[in-house]
């Protein structure tokens, strides 16, 4: 029995038994799989709860951070998750900032592949950050008044939005969805208006002025999907209204000019659109893909004005706009190593709006804004080897510009813009790859209208350009722009990114208007793993904008004659801007314990914003003589937020943050401004804030 013992029998067994652990090895494989698609199947929800308290009112820091005010706030944030494993339904609801007053909450019931419908609630409140002392009084209605007591006012709005919609699959290639919205919002914005000399030069003050806003808006939208293997179509109609009850505000401002009559001004009036759009895809080929979109729209403005317009006696403006867009595109791997990619968009603007005279019998026209854009693209990328690609590209794109013939509308009826770029994205090591493009682009356009500012004399011809400034988007400009990027991945434990931009614009065909610009930004981005517990991240940028322009003045001529007295000789004067802005920050995370998590961010930023003016031609009078400089804007904003979290168990715990923030803003163009007649505003200079909140929280269930 020896062969028993020591021979087949024991072999069989061992043979059986690797037989076994493979089949239990490849079982456990499978198992694993199950797993996680068993776990993608399985709904889990999650709950934290708690209180958080802010230690002050604001303004800058509150604007839309839901927590503007000081005191007490419930944190309540939720993912509610059931599913009916007989039907495979799936009920879901969730809440976000449900305490503040940025809360979203969204309920949605849907079975995957059959149906699905949802009802969703948000809102976003907002504090204008300046602060306001006025005598105006019947703020927040459509009658107002100045001279009354002076009192400090906060203005605010809230944007509350309600969505709905449903969706159904009718087979595996079609389906069909449906969308609701209705958005209400209220509160108030700061406004205004000019006398305009209208008093023979007596009075001339700007009036302070509040708009009540009492807007609603309704969107409907139904989209039908068709996707095949090759064809996928995408159609659909849109409807948006929009509502304002409050036609005219008039305000009464007989305490500074006596037995003037008010002064009434007209708020945004309701209007409508609707766009009907076909979206699709063809795949030609496995290695070539043709896409495309097409939209009609029609947008309407045909509310009664408040007055018949005594100039042209029309009732309303009867606005009518239609658009036609559409865009082509093709994707193909002509070869292994080639691939191109081409796009053409086109955009007509046609405004139908009647042109005719308002403010007086002889005043001059509205003015059209129909226009039509055309642009079209070609990109090639070659893979020279594997790591190793170069990139090719050329745009063109055309706008045409018509209905208007007012220079201050439109200087030029059309410009042109060619762009070069070309590019390489190489893998220069196996830790580090790096990418780089240029582009050169060049514009210019057709013939300057007719009171441009161009050369001298032409503003004595109709119509006159009063700003005499040519606006950017109308010169000729030639533009030079790089882009490079690097990722280096140092060791197992560090990570680098690299970016940064540049761009030179040189702007010529005119005396006036823009001159030179550039543009630099380049940051640093750092990842570190101290350990299997400990992680540190940071970051740092920095960026600088320049433009340089000119522009002449006439305010040293007599109003009455400013147009005849036109010439070289009055003001010349140059400006440049130079904005600056830096930023960095640093953050950890870690796990001492299994218990405990922890957390911290620091974040700094400081942008700058300097206007420097001279004077290119002297002034007749010298007291126009521009300063050398107007004082520099700065605004800093540091943030350091703070997180622990200690589980209790596996699915719950305890959570504290705490989060400190001071903003500091020296934007004199808002501090102490006071040319509204009885009314100043200001701004904070400094404002901080320290938040803290504990909260409980459940997870897994």
């Amino acid at each position: 029995m020896t062969f028993v013992k020591y021979g087949i029998l024991p072999l069989s067994v061992s043979l059986l038994s690797l037989a076994t652990t493979g089949v239990q090895a490849q079982e456990a494989e499978e198992d694993d799989g199950m797993a996680e698609v068993r776990l993608l199947s399985t709904p889990v929800s999650r709950l934290s709860a708690g209180l958080g308290y802010s230690h002050d009112d604001l303004t800058m820091l509150g604007r839309y951070s839901g927590r503007s005010d000081q005191g007490a706030s419930l944190l309540l944030d939720f993912d509610l998750n059931q599913r009916d494993d007989e039907t495979g339904t799936w009920t879901l609801v969730n809440g976000r900032n449900i305490g503040l007053s940025n809360r979203h909450v969204r309920y949605e019931r849907n079975r995957q592949g059959n149906w699905n419908y949802f009802i969703e609630f948000d809102q976003l409140d907002s504090v204008n950050p300046y602060l306001y002392q006025t005598d105006l009084s019947g703020i927040g209605s459509s009658l107002q008044a100045t001279g009354g007591a002076s009192s400090a006012a906060q203005l605010a709005q809230e944007r509350q939005n309600v969505k709905m919609g449903m969706a159904k699959h009718f087979s595996k290639e079609v389906d069909f969805s449906l969308s609701y919205r209705h958005e209400n919002k209220e509160g108030e914005r700061n406004w205004g208006q000019g006398t305009s000399y209208a008093f023979g030069g007596a009075f001339d003050r700007a009036l302070f002025m509040v708009e009540p806003i009492d807007y609603r808006t309704q969107e409907v939208e139904a989209k039908l999907n068709y996707s095949a293997e090759a064809l996928q179509l995408q159609g659909g109609y849109r409807l948006s209204l929009f509502d304002n009850p409050t036609d005219v505000v008039s305000l009464d401002f007989s305490s500074l000019v006596a037995d003037a009559a008010p002064r009434q001004t007209a708020t945004p009036p309701d209007n409508r659109s609707q766009i009907l759009y076909l979206n699709g895809g063809y795949q030609l080929s496995p290695l070539t893909r043709a896409t495309f979109k097409f939209a009609y729209q029609q947008d309407r403005q045909d509310e009664t004005f408040y007055q018949v317009n005594p100039f042209n006696f029309r009732s309303d403006l009867g606005g009518k706009i239609d658009t036609t867009r559409f865009t082509l595109g093709l994707n193909s791997r002509v070869t292994p190593a080639l691939m191109l990619k081409a796009k053409l968009r086109y955009d007509d603007r046609d405004d139908k709006t009647p042109k005719v005279r308002y403010l007086s019998t002889a005043g001059q026209f509205n003015q059209l804004s129909s226009r039509t854009n055309t642009d079209g693209t070609l990109d090639a990328t070659y893979r020279v080897s594997p790591g190793f690609s170069l990139l090719a590209g050329i745009e063109y794109e055309t706008l045409k510009r018509g209905g208007t013939d007012d220079a201050n509308m439109s200087r030029r009826k059309k410009t042109d813009e060619t762009t070069l770029r070309v590019g390489a994205r190489k893998n220069l090591s196996d830790s580090l790859k790096g990418s780089i493009r240029l582009s050169h682009s060049q514009r210019d356009g057709s013939a300057w209208l007719p009171g441009s500012g161009v050369l001298a004399g032409t503003l004595q011809t109709s119509p006159v350009a009063f700003d005499y400034v040519n606006s950017m988007q109308f010169a000729d400009r030639k533009r030079d722009q790089l882009r490079l990027s690097l990722d280096w991945y140092a060791t197992e434990e560090l990570s680098l990114q690299l970016v940064t931009k540049a761009s030179q614009d040189r702007y010529s065909g005119l005396p006036l208007g823009p001159r030179d610009g550039s543009f630099m930004m380049a940051s640093v981005d750092a990842a570190y793993q101290l350990s299997d517990e400990w992680s540190l991240s940071g970051w740092v940028s920095a960026n600088q904008r320049q433009l340089e322009s000119s522009s002449h003045a006439w305010s040293d001529l007599d109003l009455s004659n400013y147009l005849t007295n036109y010439s070289d000789s009055m003001q010349s004067w140059a400006g440049k801007t130079n904005d600056k802005g830096h930023a960095l920050g640093v953050g950890v995370t870690g796990q001492p314990a299994d218990e405990i998590k922890l957390g911290a961010k620091l974040q700094y930023s400081n942008d700058k914003s300097a206007f420097d003016m001279a004077s290119r031609v002297a002034p007749a009078d010298s007291q126009f003589s521009p300063h050398s400089s107007l004082p520099t804007i700065e605004y800093k904003l540091t943030t350091l937020t703070l997180f622990g979290e200690y589980a209790l168990d596996e699915q719950q715990g305890l959570r504290v943050d705490y989060r400190y923030e001071q903003i500091k803003n020296n934007d004199w163009s808002w501090n102490n401004h006071s040319d509204y007649a009885g009314t100043s505003v200001t701004q904070l200079a400094r404002e901080t804030n320290h938040f803290i909140g504990v909260s409980y929280f459940y997870r897994g269930w």
